[in-house]
């Protein structure tokens, strides 16, 4: 998001009053994998790096298809 800063004229006083907004732009929604979520959750719980994480799911069977 990229903030973005407008000026407004008091009617009152004739002071200014600065007003900051955050305008949405388009978001990529990218979706992801069993896996890639079972990697993720891994990673995060027991601090694990990326690539050991994925490791652990690979030899514990998390995450992919069922066969």
């Amino acid at each position: 998001m990229h903030p973005e800063t407008k000026t407004a004229v008091l009617a009152g006083n004739g002071g200014l009053v600065v007003s900051k907004a955050v305008v949405a732009k388009t978001y990529q929604n990218t979706t992801l994998t069993a896996t890639d979520l079972a990697v993720s959750n891994i990673a995060r719980r027991f601090h694990l790096s990326i690539a050991t994480a994925r490791l652990v799911c690979e030899l514990a069977g998390i995450g992919g298809l069922r066969a």
